[in-house]
């Protein structure tokens, strides 16, 4: 039997469900995550979750919105004052690598549900949030290239292949395609950057 969460009270059934939601992925793939699952994480009767989420995408929509809020606040976890913004920005790219290692089937979840629905009544609420919550991480790392950078142009590209990079990192590491070095995905990235500066 599934295990209950201690998340709800009365009036905070919603985010209980995407409590429960995140929890479950811990264990289980999205695919097992249902409306029923949930409930009976939360200890609430299988109907109670229709009151928030009319279906399984809005539900799936609500704990993406939660992994990235969560996956923002694991890179502004790694935030230093006075930090040099080359070694922020590394800082950062490695919490997001690390990050989706530690929750691989919400990451998963997270950029599965990026690709639109027939969004509709409530799922659409949901999917605008997660188009603003799914740039924060990329934000973060731009303002730390638009300290490295004096030219925005220049400073946006670089933002936007950083993404791209600890994307795609965190996808071939979790895969095991990559085997970090001894100083972690942060060294591989360390090279990276250091290879960048050359002529």
């Amino acid at each position: 039997m599934a295990q209950k969460t201690n998340t709800y009270h009365h009036g905070n059934l919603s985010s209980a469900l995407v409590s429960a939601g995140v929890a479950f992925l811990q264990d289980h793939g999205a695919e097992q995550l249902s409306l029923r699952a949930v409930a009976e994480r939360v200890g609430v009767s299988r109907t109670a979750p229709y009151a928030h989420f009319p279906d399984k995408r809005s539900l799936l929509l609500a704990i993406s919105v939660e992994g990235f809020r969560q996956l923002s606040r694991a890179m502004e976890a790694r935030r230093k004052d006075g930090e040099p913004a080359r070694e922020q920005i590394l800082a950062f790219g490695a919490a997001y690598v690390q990050f989706a290692l530690d929750n691989p089937n919400l990451y998963r979840l997270m950029l599965s549900t990026m690709t639109p629905g027939s969004e509709g009544g409530d799922a659409d609420v949901y999917w605008q949030d997660l188009m603003a919550e799914a740039t924060k991480p990329y934000a973060i790392l731009n303002a730390e290239f638009d300290r490295l950078v004096a030219e925005p142009t220049r400073a946006k590209a670089l933002s936007q292949g950083a993404w791209g990079m600890v994307h795609g990192l965190a996808s071939l590491v979790g895969e095991g395609l990559i085997v970090p070095p001894n100083g972690g995905v942060e060294e591989i990235l360390r090279t990276f950057m250091r290879a960048q500066q050359r002529p």
